[in-house]
């Protein structure tokens, strides 16, 4: 019985992929408690199936991201004044006038406590992907499960897109109606999570490509492997545009056109390099040919104000003078909101809660500790997959890897500008592909122990 837990996790992870992004993106704190608790019990039965190796090949990140799950508890905790005045005087001083003689490190301990155990979950899907992932045919069901849960966002979303409708699940909400959101409040968050999709479906259809292009097989089996990905990455490029997200949109472009170059890169074929940006103009082309004004007009209406980022180059730099009065260890992990009216200026006040970058509030809320702690083991996964990019592993291994590095270079420049990663569902997706693509590289074992 035992040895089918790794397929039973497996399932739920699938499930759980599916399902993460219907309620709102899983931000509702009922929405985000469910989420948990699955990540929490199919870690309970990974536990029991788990390998060492399993562990080792994300065990720097997951506990890169548990480190900050603990901080953000320990922050959440009242601490002797003394103490607190030493790590953290800012937070010593706003706390003055308790009469416990006690300080929180946090600005809102309980919004820190929640937070953390979203963290928690996240590392813990982080592992559960990598055991789960020990199997190519368990991988394809979780890239299943994500394209699945990406075309289901497209479909459902557009509905209440062409209705002009403000409703998701027949509850008002707020925000742009001529924007497609599915079940995201918020556009750009949809679009965030589309671009996780948009690098599986990329790698997937290189995949399918190599494959078509090395058997001897007939034209019509050449085109079942190799249409499926083109058209659906076509599709998701589709509402991803229809989002209006314009940092999503150079984002997404970005992102293919960086897998294109390591495409070329690994094949040696300079010829390649340009693949990436080929599929990014045909993409543009489509969407322009089905709706310009869809698709690119949020984009073309850009005003100068807009291009300028005054708005948000006066969120940056409250966000940094944030930081500044809580160096070491942030303002508390999740209370950007309760923090930023220290130095938000008055005509931003009460019109932005979160930085619109989700490096520079990580900074703020978590200080250098924590930044530190999750740069180190951020830069251990990229170093991993890289290497395992470049490294003699059957293409369907590297396929995954493929997608993970895509994911990440779309991510890291979306994110720069926006908080989608705040999103419990797309930061749960985005931990299992880059879990899946880590156990992929391989520690050590045959590459028969891996095939499905």
């Amino acid at each position: 019985m035992i040895r089918h837990f790794a397929t039973v996790v497996a399932v739920v992870l699938a499930a759980l992929l599916f399902c993460a992004p219907l309620p709102f993106g899983a931000v509702t704190r009922w929405g985000s408690a469910a989420v948990q608790g699955v990540v929490f019990a199919a870690l309970a039965l990974a536990a029991v199936t788990a390998r060492s190796r399993d562990l080792k090949t994300v065990g720097v990140p997951a506990l890169a991201l548990a480190g900050i799950a603990v901080l953000g508890v320990l922050q959440s905790f009242s601490w002797p004044r003394v103490l607190a005045a030493v790590v953290s005087p800012r937070s010593a001083s706003l706390w003055a006038t308790s009469r416990t003689g006690r300080v929180a490190l946090s600005l809102s301990p309980d919004v820190s406590a929640r937070t953390a155990l979203t963290w928690g979950a996240v590392a813990a899907v982080l592992t559960v992907s990598a055991v789960a992932a020990r199997r190519r045919e368990r991988r394809r069901w979780l890239a299943a499960a994500v394209l699945g849960a990406a075309l289901f966002q497209i479909l459902y979303g557009a509905g209440p897109w062409m209705a002009r409708s403000a409703e998701i699940w027949k509850t008002p909400v707020p925000g742009d109606p001529t924007r497609l959101r599915g079940t995201f409040v918020n556009p750009d968050h949809l679009a965030a999570y589309l671009e996780i999709a948009l690098a599986i479906a990329f790698a997937w259809g290189w995949w399918g490509m190599r494959q078509a292009r090395r058997w001897q097989i007939p034209v019509e089996s050449r085109l079942a492997l190799a249409a499926p990905p083109v058209v659906i990455w076509f599709v998701l490029f589709m509402g991803l545009a229809f989002t209006g997200s314009r940092g999503g949109l150079a984002a997404a472009v970005t992102a293919v056109v960086a897998q294109g170059l390591l495409v070329a890169l690994s094949a040696r074929r300079r010829w390649l390099a340009p693949v990436g940006a080929v599929v990014a103009l045909a993409g543009i082309g489509v969407v322009a040919a089905v709706g310009f004004q869809e698709g690119f007009g949020r984009l073309a209406a850009t005003s100068a104000y807009e291009v300028t980022w005054s708005s948000r180059r006066q969120m940056f730099a409250a966000t940094l003078d944030l930081w500044r009065d809580f160096p070491w260890l942030g303002a508390g992990l999740g209370a950007f909101r309760d923090a930023i009216p220290l130095t938000q200026p008055g005509d931003l006040r009460g019109t932005w809660w979160h930085a619109h970058s989700d490096w520079l509030e990580l900074l703020a809320t978590v200080g250098v500790i924590g930044a530190a702690v999750f740069l180190a083991g951020l830069v251990f996964l990229v170093v991993r997959l890289a290497r395992g990019w470049i490294a003699n592993r059957p293409s369907e291994d590297r396929a995954v890897m493929l997608a993970a590095l895509g994911a990440l270079v779309s991510l890291a420049i979306h994110e720069s500008i926006d908080f989608g990663l705040t999103m419990p569902a797309t930061a749960v997706t985005l931990a299992a592909l880059l879990g899946a693509a880590s156990r992929a590289c391989g520690y050590g074992e045959p590459v028969s122990e891996v095939v499905g």
